[in-house]
């Protein structure tokens, strides 16, 4: 199953983690919040989140124009 991990601040400014379906409903979600958002990720990893770094976008190269 593809999950989509979503970190927000809460009411009280805390942070917390939830694991969204591809339709966007939700499957998991933190216990408690965070102070800090280092906690929060930690957490997360515990439950099985991997972070994995955008892609950049690949140009295409264009033929040269004489």
């Amino acid at each position: 199953m593809n999950l989509i991990w979503r970190f927000y601040l809460n009411e009280q400014q805390r942070w917390k983690w939830q694991q969204l379906a591809v339709d966007r409903s939700v499957v998991a979600e933190s216990a408690k919040a965070f102070k800090e958002y280092e906690a929060c990720l930690a957490n997360a990893k515990g439950q099985g989140h991997e972070y994995l770094p955008s892609q950049g976008l690949r140009v295409q190269a264009r033929p040269h124009r004489f």
